[in-house]
């Protein structure tokens, strides 16, 4: 482990403080989603439109956050700590006003600011990539994949009886507590990770002299070239410089949008799939979450044993490590979401015993997961210090299609029916099997050409 890792924070400690903060964030993302009647009915509205942007308007705070947050954190001047820890307060801020809300439209209003303060999609991978070698990282990655389970499992069960025992603004009082209980300890126990800010602070020690004398040479070329707000000024251009100009960075984050864009549409209607289908009840209907959830922490527990392995493994066969080692199972998601689909959609609508449909949910959580953290791992392996903003332009991505595809899910479904409507779903999932396939094969000849090294160079 690096001198500036060890003076920084404890890798462990701070691996387990953002993951708690991520458990926080993915529950007040889904909270609400059982209140969503109570809501309609107490501000006495009919829209039932107003309800579903109320869910979705949380993504396109997270599509707007990260744009801020990432690069920002990348500003030598500025680091991690002071971004995250701001980010939090507007959490739990606007938690609290969603809570004591008195219209649809100022309660969507302070949802969308509530997503803006989720710092954790962007940060908290390259927060890792700031304290774990390359060949470390997989383990920590696959761990914070954990806290998005939480969210479609505990989520609506915890939303529904809230609810019902306390009333819709309870969900988000709990958002409020557990919030500001992560914000206190976060500003605690977190000691700053970014690199290039500790390098100046520890300069005078002479180990870590020793041990890092290209950021220390990148630290000296960055004090002596820039005045403060242009830096801040293209820091901020980052993330979308990096999506325009980088076909890594572009590929990835159409990839990853397809992929989550799909599975918001099982998580806003399989609720209403398993009452009309099946005759569940509200609260049984919920338990259907529990074959997504069941995928996903299968492929979790896959990534955090077989990342870093296969990595140690390919060292000592070739000496080398590439990012591109992040990516078989990757390749095996992308083959399981389609299948996942096909399963769930006609299952459903030939109303097979509800099993058999939960077992197509499992197989599509599988998928996203067995997907999504090999990217992140990918990303932050590839761009290093300005991983975070990799990260955040396919964030950005993903939360725009996280917060339009469920618009489209009834729809897609009353006119296609379950089978048809999921067999599209599968189709275009089809045609994404190619991807993980072609960065394996040509990932690092891409990177090679990818506008995104002028983008580290211009730094």
């Amino acid at each position: 482990m690096s001198a500036i890792t060890l003076i920084a924070s404890s890798p462990i400690t701070a691996t387990v403080d953002i993951t708690d903060i991520e458990v926080a964030r993915n529950l007040a993302t889904v909270l609400c989603i059982p209140a969503v009647p109570q809501i309609l009915q107490e501000f006495r509205t009919s829209n039932s439109l107003s309800g579903t942007i109320l869910v979705s308007v949380w993504e396109l705070g997270e599509a707007v956050g990260p744009l801020l947050t990432a690069p920002l954190s990348e500003v030598v001047a500025i680091g991690r700590s002071p971004v995250y820890n701001s980010t939090n307060l507007i959490f739990v801020i606007f938690s609290l006003a969603c809570a004591l809300s008195v219209g649809p439209s100022m309660l969507i209003a302070f949802r969308f600011f509530n997503g803006i303060g989720d710092a954790s999609l962007a940060l908290n991978a390259s927060i890792v990539g700031d304290m774990f070698a390359q060949e470390e990282r997989g383990l920590p990655i696959a761990v914070m994949g954990f806290p998005p389970l939480i969210g479609p499992v505990a989520g609506p069960v915890i939303g529904s009886y809230l609810t019902q025992a306390k009333g819709w603004r309870w969900a988000f009082w709990l958002s409020v507590i557990t919030g500001g209980v992560c914000t206190i300890a976060f500003a605690t126990v977190y000691r700053e990770t970014y690199p290039p800010h500790l390098v100046p602070k520890y300069a005078k020690k002479s180990e870590v002299r020793k041990n890092d004398p290209e950021m220390l040479a990148k630290h000296a070329r960055h004090a002596a070239t820039a005045q403060a707000w242009r830096l801040v000024l293209k820091a901020i251009i980052r993330p979308m410089h990096m999506l325009v100009r980088s076909r890594v960075v572009l590929v990835l984050a159409v990839y990853v949008s397809v992929v989550y864009g799909f599975l918001y549409v099982l998580l806003t209607t399989i609720v209403e799939v398993f009452e009309e289908q099946y005759g569940f009840s509200r609260g049984a209907a919920g338990l259907a979450y529990l074959g997504l959830s069941t995928g996903m922490v299968t492929a979790v527990l896959l990534c955090a044993l077989t990342l870093d392995r296969y990595m140690k493994i390919q060292r000592h066969k070739t000496g080398t490590t590439e990012p591109e080692q992040r990516l078989p199972v990757m390749l095996l998601g992308s083959l399981l979401i389609p299948i996942g689909l096909f399963i769930y959609g006609w299952t459903a609508q030939k109303q097979v015993f509800f099993i058999v449909p939960i077992i197509g949910t499992a197989t599509v959580g599988f998928g996203f997961f067995a997907t999504t953290v090999p990217l992140q791992a990918y990303l932050v392996d590839a761009f290093k210090e300005y991983a975070a903003s990799a990260i955040a332009a396919t964030v950005v991505c993903r939360c725009v299609v996280g917060a339009i595809m469920p618009l489209a899910g009834p729809h897609l479904y009353a006119r296609l029916g379950l089978g048809w409507g999921n067999s599209l779903l599968g189709f275009i999932a089809i045609a994404f099997v190619p991807v993980p396939i072609l960065f394996m094969r040509y990932g690092k000849r891409m990177r090679a050409v990818s506008e995104a090294e002028q983008i580290n160079q211009a730094d």
